[in-house]
């Protein structure tokens, strides 16, 4: 990514943040917190607080202003912020289907398929494309649940009502090892088309950067 690109990806993600924040403020926290499986705390008569977790690691959202707190009390990033807010806001508190869709099967992710195919599924093919053991050991690493898929196959708990699914098939004479993400078909409920791409290439970027 050039740096012209860059910074409108940087501009695009402060309109995003602001819009969120200001829908945020408008929503009731205790609610937001049940729908999304998250924990509610009046903080004083006018604050409170939300704690919910995202890839593994715990933040706090402070309502109404959306302020946030990360484990280690770093700044968080502008995606993760965003990811955090618009999660809290768009969850709808519908359970599990228990059905596996790929991103094209949710409503209008066909027309993006590519470059979730390309944000997603290639950093992973990219750092583990002749290496299972170290696709394995990064899932294990980062907090994967083994499931019974492909060769290979984690279930991750991005949010807490949104897993997400890695499968990994192994290269052969005929066919090169591929990578294939999955969800809940009860995502589309959850998060826009946009943040479900945000969300699965930050899980994917975790696992391809993991021990390096």
């Amino acid at each position: 990514m050039d740096q012209k690109q860059e910074q409108v990806k940087q501009s695009n993600l402060d309109i995003a943040l602001k819009l969120a924040k200001e829908q945020f403020a408008k929503r009731d926290p205790k609610d937001m917190a049940e729908r999304a499986g998250g924990e509610h705390e009046s903080a004083s008569c006018s604050n409170s607080l939300i704690s919910l977790r995202l890839l593994g690691q715990e933040y706090t959202l402070v309502h109404p202003d959306g302020g946030i707190e990360s484990p280690d009390h770093h700044q968080v990033g502008l995606v993760a912020h965003v990811l955090l807010l618009h999660y809290l806001i768009y969850a709808s508190d519908k359970p599990l289907s228990n059905e596996l869709s790929s991103y094209k099967d949710i409503p209008g992710g066909d027309k993006y398929f590519s470059v979730f195919k390309k944000r997603v599924e290639m950093p992973l093919l990219n750092a583990y494309g002749d290496n299972p053991e170290g696709f394995e050991k990064a899932c294990e690493g980062s907090g994967g649940l083994e499931v019974t898929m492909g060769d290979l196959a984690y279930q991750f708990q991005a949010f807490p009502n949104i897993p997400i699914t890695y499968i990994y098939w192994k290269g052969d004479e005929e066919f090169p090892a591929s990578v294939q993400v999955l969800f809940d078909s009860s995502i589309k409920d959850y998060l826009p088309l946009e943040d479900i791409v945000f969300l699965s290439e930050m899980l994917s970027w975790k696992l391809a950067r993991y021990q390096q």
